[in-house]
């Protein structure tokens, strides 16, 4: 039993469960194998770029694999095309925490906008030649992704991991695809990966179907967790 899957009521079968641990979090209680550290924002700005590397001090058992994660957003005024600085400064992020990597992932999280699109396929195809191969690339992805055609099959990443939580006004509708017809999804959404929130914990066939569950949580680990609600439509 995963110890994550554990912490957030749910049963795994020798999954790999990953904690996704962002700046305003410390590390989730009780045994974990894997952790996804958010290491550095980065905001693209205008024609400029904002970098937040993470200030809090994070203090990880002995032991567990760390996933370093490059969070990307696109601030006002950030154009279709990112500017060299823009580039640089998310592919720097990317290599100056790969040597950290002891899971042998690094992830990008960008949540890109359908108009910087290509930008985004370029930047991502840019990371993967300049990460070492021995390294995996791992990149987060919206699930409207896996209903918006094929550009997914362009994405040069060895990992997509589909987030299945703040879906918004459609949410049921969402649950209910995924539950029902993962066929209609992309394949790169139906690989072994995937993204959930302990506080919307999937339908136990959703759940069962990925073999490498990212939580996140949405306030703090330390937090105690309420009982999650299980979808089940």
């Amino acid at each position: 039993m995963a110890g994550l899957a554990l912490l957030a009521g749910a049963t795994a079968h020798a999954a790999d469960d990953i904690a996704w641990i962002w700046p305003t979090s410390g590390a989730p209680p009780g045994p974990l194998r894997e952790a996804a550290v958010l290491v550095e924002t980065v905001v693209l700005q205008g024609q400029g770029v904002v970098r937040r590397p993470r200030m809090q001090a994070l203090v990880m058992a002995p032991g567990v694999a760390v996933t370093p994660v490059v969070h990307v957003q696109a601030g006002a005024g950030s154009g279709a095309v990112f500017t060299p600085a823009q580039r640089h400064a998310v592919l720097a992020a990317l290599q100056r925490y790969a040597p950290r990597a002891s899971s042998g992932t690094v992830q990008l999280d960008f949540e890109a906008p359908p108009r910087q699109r290509e930008a985004y396929l370029a930047l991502v195809a840019d990371a993967r030649r300049l990460l070492p191969r021995t390294l995996k690339l791992s990149v987060t992805a919206l699930a409207s992704w896996c209903r918006q055609g094929d550009w997914l099959d362009r994405i040069e990443a060895d990992e997509v991991v589909p987030m299945l939580y703040r879906l918004g006004p459609e949410s049921e509708d969402w649950r209910r695809l995924w539950l029902h017809h993962p066929e209609r999804l992309h394949a790169r959404c139906r690989g072994p990966a995937a993204g959930f929130a302990v506080q919307e914990m999937p339908a136990s066939p959703v759940f069962d179907r990925y073999t490498r569950r990212y939580w996140f949580h949405e306030r703090n680990w330390s937090t105690p967790l309420p009982t999650p609600a299980r979808h089940a439509t």
